[in-house]
């Protein structure tokens, strides 16, 4: 079993919690796959509460956990800074975050030029 650093362990989590509303820690561990112990989901969904991305409430004798924001309050929060950030043009950010992801990978630039090829060709049919 690899070791995940701990912020992957977190987007993983998050993303795995989309999926329905509302989970326990044994749920989410089976989810992710089972190779993270019960005790370190448990300690990172705790985190993720603390940092109020998840909520919980105690039902019986354990916690239940959701999503602090459905998917679309999240985009619209990330607009929002973006647009404080950039003025929300929107070739500044896409310029900026190129820039400063210095784990892209070759597919993943290939992957951003099939994504600007795509956005090319709708706006040639506008």
């Amino acid at each position: 079993m690899t070791k995940r650093r701990f912020g992957d362990l977190e987007q993983s989590i998050l993303h795995v919690m989309r999926s329905k509303e509302r989970w326990n820690v044994r749920e989410v561990q089976e989810a992710l796959g089972g190779e993270d112990k019960y005790t370190t989901i448990m300690t990172v969904m705790g985190r993720l509460a603390e940092k109020k991305l998840l909520k919980r409430e105690r039902v019986g004798l354990r916690y239940e956990y959701w999503l602090a924001q459905d998917q679309e309050s999240s985009r619209s929060l990330l607009k929002r800074a973006f647009s404080r950030l950039f003025g929300m043009k929107t070739a500044d950010v896409v310029t900026y975050l190129i820039e400063q992801a210095d784990d892209l990978s070759l597919e993943d630039l290939e992957e951003v030029e099939k994504l600007i090829a795509k956005a090319k060709k709708r706006r040639s049919h506008e």
